[in-house]
Protein backbone atom coordinates (compact mmCIF):
# COMPACT_ATOMS: atom_id res chain seq x y z
CA UNK A 1 0.00 0.00 0.00
CA UNK A 2 1.24 3.21 -0.90
CA UNK A 3 2.28 5.41 2.25
CA UNK A 4 0.27 8.98 1.78
CA UNK A 5 2.93 11.85 2.73
CA UNK A 6 1.72 13.94 5.46
CA UNK A 7 3.11 17.50 6.51
CA UNK A 8 2.59 19.92 9.72
CA UNK A 9 0.66 22.67 8.45
CA UNK A 10 -0.76 25.20 10.84
CA UNK A 11 -0.26 22.50 13.79
CA UNK A 12 -1.78 19.48 12.25
CA UNK A 13 -0.44 16.75 9.89
CA UNK A 14 -2.27 17.00 6.56
CA UNK A 15 -1.80 15.38 3.24
CA UNK A 16 -2.29 16.76 0.11
CA UNK A 17 -5.71 15.58 0.17
CA UNK A 18 -6.49 17.09 3.24
CA UNK A 19 -5.17 20.11 1.31
CA UNK A 20 -7.17 19.92 -1.41
CA UNK A 21 -10.72 18.75 0.36
CA UNK A 22 -10.08 22.31 2.45
CA UNK A 23 -9.52 24.70 -0.34
CA UNK A 24 -12.54 23.36 -2.08
CA UNK A 25 -14.97 22.78 0.99
CA UNK A 26 -17.88 25.14 1.14
CA UNK A 27 -18.39 25.94 -2.62
CA UNK A 28 -21.62 24.79 -3.72
CA UNK A 29 -24.96 26.56 -4.06
CA UNK A 30 -25.72 27.81 -0.27
CA UNK A 31 -28.74 27.35 1.20
CA UNK A 32 -32.24 29.39 0.55
CA UNK A 33 -32.62 31.93 3.47
CA UNK A 34 -34.60 35.00 4.01
CA UNK A 35 -32.65 38.02 2.61
CA UNK A 36 -31.89 40.75 4.63
CA UNK A 37 -29.73 44.00 3.43
CA UNK A 38 -26.62 44.80 4.94
CA UNK A 39 -27.15 47.95 7.19
CA UNK A 40 -24.09 49.08 4.23
CA UNK A 41 -26.65 48.48 1.75
CA UNK A 42 -29.67 50.37 3.24
CA UNK A 43 -27.75 53.13 4.35
CA UNK A 44 -27.18 53.56 0.66
CA UNK A 45 -30.20 52.98 -0.53
CA UNK A 46 -31.64 55.76 2.05
CA UNK A 47 -28.70 58.44 0.65
CA UNK A 48 -29.84 58.07 -2.70
CA UNK A 49 -33.59 58.20 -2.42
CA UNK A 50 -32.78 61.42 -0.11
CA UNK A 51 -31.29 62.42 -3.88
CA UNK A 52 -27.92 62.59 -2.03
CA UNK A 53 -24.60 61.69 -4.38
CA UNK A 54 -23.47 58.11 -2.91
CA UNK A 55 -20.33 56.70 -3.84
CA UNK A 56 -20.11 52.56 -2.21
CA UNK A 57 -16.88 51.30 -1.88
CA UNK A 58 -17.14 47.30 -0.73
CA UNK A 59 -15.70 44.23 -1.33
CA UNK A 60 -16.79 42.15 -4.60
CA UNK A 61 -19.51 40.31 -3.92
CA UNK A 62 -20.72 41.77 -0.98
CA UNK A 63 -24.07 43.24 -3.02
CA UNK A 64 -23.16 46.63 -4.31
CA UNK A 65 -25.93 45.61 -7.25
CA UNK A 66 -28.56 45.12 -5.08
CA UNK A 67 -28.49 48.77 -4.12
CA UNK A 68 -28.52 49.80 -7.89
CA UNK A 69 -31.30 47.89 -8.58
CA UNK A 70 -33.10 48.62 -5.44
CA UNK A 71 -32.89 52.42 -6.30
CA UNK A 72 -33.93 51.86 -9.96
CA UNK A 73 -36.89 50.22 -8.76
CA UNK A 74 -37.89 52.97 -6.97
CA UNK A 75 -37.05 55.89 -9.33
CA UNK A 76 -39.03 53.56 -11.61
CA UNK A 77 -42.05 53.13 -10.17
CA UNK A 78 -41.91 56.60 -9.72
CA UNK A 79 -42.12 57.56 -13.06
CA UNK A 80 -38.45 58.62 -13.39
CA UNK A 81 -35.93 57.90 -15.95
CA UNK A 82 -32.42 55.62 -14.92
CA UNK A 83 -29.26 54.84 -16.79
CA UNK A 84 -26.80 52.27 -15.66
CA UNK A 85 -23.25 52.67 -16.92
CA UNK A 86 -20.81 50.03 -17.26
CA UNK A 87 -16.95 50.36 -18.78
CA UNK A 88 -17.08 46.94 -20.99
CA UNK A 89 -19.79 46.18 -24.12
CA UNK A 90 -19.77 42.81 -22.66
CA UNK A 91 -20.73 44.17 -19.38
CA UNK A 92 -23.74 46.23 -20.79
CA UNK A 93 -24.87 43.44 -22.77
CA UNK A 94 -25.05 41.49 -19.66
CA UNK A 95 -26.86 43.86 -17.38
CA UNK A 96 -28.89 44.39 -20.27
CA UNK A 97 -30.41 40.92 -20.09
CA UNK A 98 -30.77 41.07 -16.23
CA UNK A 99 -32.41 44.25 -16.26
CA UNK A 100 -34.90 42.80 -19.14
CA UNK A 101 -35.69 39.73 -16.76
CA UNK A 102 -35.89 41.32 -13.11
CA UNK A 103 -37.98 44.92 -14.86
CA UNK A 104 -40.21 43.32 -17.15
CA UNK A 105 -43.18 46.17 -16.62
CA UNK A 106 -40.60 48.56 -17.69
CA UNK A 107 -39.19 49.34 -21.29
CA UNK A 108 -34.89 48.49 -21.25
CA UNK A 109 -32.82 49.98 -23.67
CA UNK A 110 -29.06 49.83 -24.92
CA UNK A 111 -26.65 51.98 -26.19
CA UNK A 112 -23.11 51.06 -26.61
CA UNK A 113 -20.89 51.37 -29.44
CA UNK A 114 -22.45 48.04 -31.81
CA UNK A 115 -26.27 48.33 -29.95
CA UNK A 116 -28.83 50.60 -30.14
CA UNK A 117 -32.00 49.49 -28.77
CA UNK A 118 -35.06 51.52 -27.53
CA UNK A 119 -33.00 54.17 -26.37
CA UNK A 120 -35.37 56.43 -24.76
CA UNK A 121 -36.35 53.49 -22.30
CA UNK A 122 -37.43 53.99 -18.82
CA UNK A 123 -33.94 52.28 -17.90
CA UNK A 124 -31.27 52.52 -20.23
CA UNK A 125 -28.32 50.15 -19.95
CA UNK A 126 -24.83 51.88 -21.90
CA UNK A 127 -20.98 51.68 -21.75
CA UNK A 128 -19.77 54.82 -20.32
CA UNK A 129 -17.41 56.36 -22.82
CA UNK A 130 -21.17 56.91 -24.69
CA UNK A 131 -23.17 58.06 -21.50
CA UNK A 132 -20.24 60.67 -21.37
CA UNK A 133 -20.55 61.02 -25.10
CA UNK A 134 -24.50 61.68 -24.62
CA UNK A 135 -24.15 64.51 -21.87
CA UNK A 136 -21.82 66.51 -23.76
CA UNK A 137 -23.74 66.16 -26.84
CA UNK A 138 -27.13 67.22 -25.15
CA UNK A 139 -28.56 67.99 -21.80
CA UNK A 140 -30.25 64.69 -20.68
CA UNK A 141 -31.62 65.08 -16.82
CA UNK A 142 -31.79 61.06 -16.26
CA UNK A 143 -33.17 61.11 -12.46
CA UNK A 144 -30.78 58.42 -11.79
CA UNK A 145 -27.10 57.91 -12.94
CA UNK A 146 -25.48 54.63 -12.18
CA UNK A 147 -21.70 54.94 -12.82
CA UNK A 148 -20.70 51.10 -12.17
CA UNK A 149 -16.85 50.40 -11.73
CA UNK A 150 -16.22 53.49 -10.89
CA UNK A 151 -12.47 52.99 -10.11
CA UNK A 152 -11.80 53.10 -13.48
CA UNK A 153 -11.68 56.60 -13.03
CA UNK A 154 -7.91 56.67 -12.33
CA UNK A 155 -6.99 54.10 -15.70
CA UNK A 156 -4.36 56.53 -17.16
CA UNK A 157 -6.09 55.94 -20.68
CA UNK A 158 -9.47 56.09 -20.24
CA UNK A 159 -9.88 57.69 -16.73
CA UNK A 160 -10.85 61.21 -18.41
CA UNK A 161 -14.30 58.91 -19.56
CA UNK A 162 -15.24 58.97 -15.77
CA UNK A 163 -14.13 62.14 -14.55
CA UNK A 164 -16.27 64.07 -17.67
CA UNK A 165 -19.13 61.91 -16.72
CA UNK A 166 -18.94 63.28 -13.30
CA UNK A 167 -18.02 66.69 -14.17
CA UNK A 168 -20.82 67.10 -17.61
CA UNK A 169 -24.05 64.92 -15.26
CA UNK A 170 -26.70 67.32 -14.66
CA UNK A 171 -26.82 68.39 -11.02
CA UNK A 172 -30.54 67.60 -10.71
CA UNK A 173 -29.55 63.97 -11.54
CA UNK A 174 -28.31 61.53 -8.38
CA UNK A 175 -25.16 60.11 -8.95
CA UNK A 176 -24.84 56.16 -7.58
CA UNK A 177 -21.28 55.33 -7.78
CA UNK A 178 -20.20 51.68 -7.54
CA UNK A 179 -16.36 50.38 -7.15
CA UNK A 180 -14.71 47.64 -4.70
CA UNK A 181 -11.04 49.19 -4.92
CA UNK A 182 -11.63 53.02 -4.61
CA UNK A 183 -8.09 53.67 -2.68
CA UNK A 184 -8.58 57.20 -1.27
CA UNK A 185 -12.71 57.27 -1.10
CA UNK A 186 -13.18 60.51 1.35
CA UNK A 187 -10.90 62.50 -1.35
CA UNK A 188 -12.73 61.46 -4.41
CA UNK A 189 -16.36 62.11 -2.16
CA UNK A 190 -15.08 65.67 -1.75
CA UNK A 191 -13.91 66.38 -4.98
CA UNK A 192 -17.40 64.85 -6.46
CA UNK A 193 -18.67 67.71 -4.29
CA UNK A 194 -16.83 70.51 -5.59
CA UNK A 195 -17.90 69.54 -9.05
CA UNK A 196 -21.24 69.19 -8.28
CA UNK A 197 -22.09 71.01 -6.24
CA UNK A 198 -24.14 69.17 -3.88
CA UNK A 199 -23.46 66.79 -1.29
CA UNK A 200 -22.04 63.25 -1.71
CA UNK A 201 -22.54 60.67 1.03
CA UNK A 202 -19.55 57.92 1.19
CA UNK A 203 -20.38 54.49 2.39
CA UNK A 204 -17.79 51.78 2.97
CA UNK A 205 -18.03 48.39 4.30
CA UNK A 206 -14.75 46.59 4.27
CA UNK A 207 -16.12 43.16 5.48
CA UNK A 208 -15.72 40.73 2.15
CA UNK A 209 -18.82 38.02 2.62
CA UNK A 210 -17.75 35.36 0.03
CA UNK A 211 -14.33 34.14 0.74
CA UNK A 212 -11.68 35.14 -1.48
CA UNK A 213 -8.99 31.87 -1.72
CA UNK A 214 -6.08 31.48 -4.02
CA UNK A 215 -4.88 28.65 -5.54
CA UNK A 216 -3.99 27.00 -9.15
CA UNK A 217 -4.66 23.78 -11.12
CA UNK A 218 -1.95 21.24 -10.98
CA UNK A 219 -1.85 18.71 -13.69
CA UNK A 220 -2.00 15.89 -11.86
CA UNK A 221 -3.45 16.91 -7.99
CA UNK A 222 -6.14 19.37 -9.55
CA UNK A 223 -7.38 22.64 -7.43
CA UNK A 224 -4.77 23.30 -4.62
CA UNK A 225 -4.09 26.24 -2.44
CA UNK A 226 -1.74 28.38 -3.28
CA UNK A 227 -0.19 29.70 -0.04
CA UNK A 228 0.38 26.12 1.78
CA UNK A 229 1.15 24.03 -1.42
CA UNK A 230 4.83 24.88 -0.91
CA UNK A 231 4.90 22.20 2.28
CA UNK A 232 4.56 19.72 -0.42
CA UNK A 233 6.66 20.86 -3.11
CA UNK A 234 8.55 17.53 -3.46
CA UNK A 235 5.39 15.78 -3.80
CA UNK A 236 4.41 17.96 -6.74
Amino acid sequence: MKRVKRRRVHGKNLSLNDLKDNFLSGLGRPTQEEFIPDPFQSKAISEVLNGNDTLVVAPTGSGKTFIATSCISVYLNLGLTCIYTTPLKALSNTKYIEFQEKFKDSKVGILTGDRKIDTDADLLVATTEIFRNEIIRRPINWALVVLDETHYISDPQRGVVWEESIIFCPAESTLLLLSATIGNPSEFCEWISSVRGKTCSLIVETHRPVELRYGFIHKKFGALPLNLVHEFIDEC
